[in-house]
């Protein structure tokens, strides 16, 4: 399975009924290059999107419960 660092949306296309997603990284430069398309089969592209935005607000939320812990071990 490939991994694609995704810094940047470049492009969003349909085409034959699928979504397109181009994506960038940036590099050692700063500048940003490309760094793969996903590929979404059109019917599916409206749950995928909710499955990242629902994952997300998930991390996020266990992310600030994480930080409004007291450190454990510390006396």
């Amino acid at each position: 399975m490939s991994q694609i660092l995704v810094d940047a949306i470049t492009n969003l296309s349909v085409s034959n009924g699928v979504l397109r997603v181009e994506c960038a990284a940036v590099g050692a430069n700063g500048q940003q290059h490309p760094s793969g398309t996903l590929l979404i089969p059109g019917p599916v592209a409206g749950h995928v999107l909710q499955a990242l935005i629902n994952g997300t607000q998930e991390l996020e939320k266990k992310i600030r419960e994480q930080q409004s812990k007291p450190p454990v071990g510390n006396a």
